[in-house]
């Protein structure tokens, strides 16, 4: 992916004369630039015009949870350019405060997300969404290759964070398909999600685990805090 003339920082976490990092560098927004943009971190309850939405894409009869349980989460994050954006999510009740202030976090640390959009907007395929790099949270789905069983986005206690940059791997699996080119997790991509990273770190620390930890596959993008 090209930085072209894109505003952004590397942070190397080691001293300017090493001469091999500890580990790979970060990019960042360089946060000065938001000018006179105001984020916002919001918890609302759902409407009636997103409840029909959702019911025509990402629920259906059978999903583990109400959509009454479910809330949306106004959240504002540095695009791929490295502007101030503002998009929503759609998260369980439970989960969304401890989301509120991860993203918080991530916007002032200055994390990279190239789209926050509703996967209501990708009529609920989570193929087009993760080849969109975009970051979702509900959706009423089955486990990646695993039919008939579901996911922690079923309940909306899982979040996938630019999926292209950070790809679903097991074995010659890798989703999306064009993810193959960030298989390398000892280099740096905006928007990359590497292995004790801040956003790792930040979830880790509200009990969230990573999916780029499991031993049978590896789903850098995901984070999830099931029911326990």
């Amino acid at each position: 992916m090209r930085i072209g003339r894109v505003a952004v920082l590397l942070l190397t976490g080691t001293l300017a004369m090493a001469q091999t990092p500890a580990k790979p560098p970060e990019f960042v927004a360089l946060r000065s630039a938001q000018g006179g943009f105001h984020p916002v971190f919001r918890i609302n309850q759902l409407s009636s015009d997103w409840i029909a939405r959702i019911e025509k894409t990402t629920w259906h009869s059978g999903c583990p949870v109400p959509v009454s349980d479910l809330r949306a989460l106004t959240v504002s994050y540095w695009d791929f350019q490295a502007k101030p954006r503002t998009g929503l999510l759609v998260v369980n009740k439970e989960t969304a405060k401890n989301l509120r202030w991860i993203f918080k976090k991530l916007y002032r640390h200055g994390f990279l997300i190239e789209h926050i959009e509703p996967v209501e907007d990708y009529g609920g395929n989570d193929e087009r969404s993760m080849e969109a790099n975009n970051t979702s949270a509900f959706n009423c789905r089955d486990i990646t290759l695993h039919p008939g069983k579901f996911s922690n986005h079923s309940w909306g206690r899982a979040i996938d964070i630019n999926p292209l940059t950070n790809p679903y791997v097991k074995q010659s699996v890798v989703l999306p398909g064009s993810g193959r080119e960030y298989l390398d997790r000892n280099r740096t991509y905006i928007g990359g999600i590497l292995a004790d990273s801040y956003v790792v770190r930040l979830f880790r620390k509200k009990g969230w685990q990573w999916g780029g930890d499991w031993r049978d596959r590896q789903d850098y993008q995901h984070f999830e805090k099931p029911v326990r």
